[in-house]
């Protein structure tokens, strides 16, 4: 059996996911496959992976659906006994697999590890994430909810164990990984390891991703769900979660005011008071919006998203791949 499978999901990136697949083969670890999941790439992405498809590589091409269908399928199709994820504009210092694998091994009551995260921009500079006193061991669910450790699919290796009966949400386009990592976490314990690092590439189109209510919205609906529906409340205080909650819809509500959508921003400020109305900000907020004077870029027949369904399940399409 091999010991680890490294999920690589990619579409429209083949100057990238070269070099992500290249800095897994040449990890001094050497007991790995690598699965590349081409969600529906245009661009050239199957011939530069099928160049280095191989006995540890392998490709496979499907619709796209998005990353979170890519990744349903790589693990289906994962052969490890551990799971580890690496984004297609992220890279791995030579180290990384050696050291994971090594904690996992050598601590049988953690089912995950995660790592720092260093920020690599287009001019050259680099930042840390958070900072170590911020990320936690252990059982992780309240900490994660309430301030949100620096954790990332790139950043993390699990038991595959772990994975059983959990898949991403297919639902979620931006912040998949918050929702599948808060599940995760009631079903095993977190181990950080300060001993490596993830490189975290960022790039205009990544970062002009940021300027979109959606993702603050989706982290609401996600915290909604998990707490109210999927047993949540077990582990989080309901001020807790009011408060986060309010939180992320405060935030989508100010990123609509700058994007110009002043009905956007009404909403997402009422809902922000229902859960939490002892934040007096979010008065000042919405206030704010009432006399925003908005000529152009106005959205008056927005209409907030659906909540979540209840359950997580894998698409038809992704099965059909199996």
């Amino acid at each position: 059996m091999l010991n680890v499978s490294v999920i690589i999901p990619t579409y429209n990136r083949s100057h990238l996911v070269k070099e992500a697949i290249e800095s897994v083969l040449r990890q001094d670890y050497v007991d790995f496959e690598v699965i590349v999941v081409d969600d529906g790439s245009t661009d050239g992405t199957a011939s530069i992976c099928q160049k280095l498809s191989g006995d540890r590589v392998r490709y496979y091409y499907k619709d796209n659906a998005g990353q979170s269908s890519a990744r349903n399928l790589g693990l289906i199709k994962a052969k490890g006994k551990y799971i580890a994820y690496l984004d297609e504009d992220d890279l791995w210092p030579s180290d990384y697999l050696k050291t994971v694998v090594r904690q996992l091994d050598a601590n049988e009551d953690y089912g995950a590890t995660y790592t720092r995260v260093i920020e690599l921009y287009p001019d050259g500079r680099k930042r840390e994430m958070g900072t170590s006193e911020h990320n936690k061991s252990g059982w992780i669910t309240k900490y994660f909810f309430d301030l949100s450790p620096c954790l990332m699919p790139s950043s993390t290796c699990f038991r595959k164990s772990v994975w059983k009966d959990v898949f991403w949400d297919e639902a979620l386009k931006k912040c998949p990984d918050y929702d599948v990592f808060l599940r995760v976490s009631t079903r095993t314990q977190f181990l950080f390891v300060p001993d490596t690092y993830v490189i975290k590439r960022w790039y205009p189109d990544n970062l002009s991703s940021q300027k979109n209510p959606i993702g603050f919205i989706d982290k609401a609906h996600t915290l909604e769900r998990f707490y109210f529906h999927l047993g949540g409340n077990k582990y989080v205080a309901p001020k807790m979660a009011n408060r986060q909650i309010s939180r992320a819809y405060r935030k989508a509500g100010k990123i609509s005011i700058a994007l110009g959508n002043k009905h956007a921003a009404l909403l997402l400020f009422k809902k922000a008071i229902s859960y939490y109305p002892a934040d007096f900000r979010l008065y000042i907020n919405l206030i704010q919006a009432l006399l925003k004077n908005i000529r152009s870029g106005n959205i008056p027949d927005w209409q907030m998203p659906e909540p979540l369904p209840p359950y997580i399940t894998v698409s038809q399409k992704v099965r059909n791949l199996e």
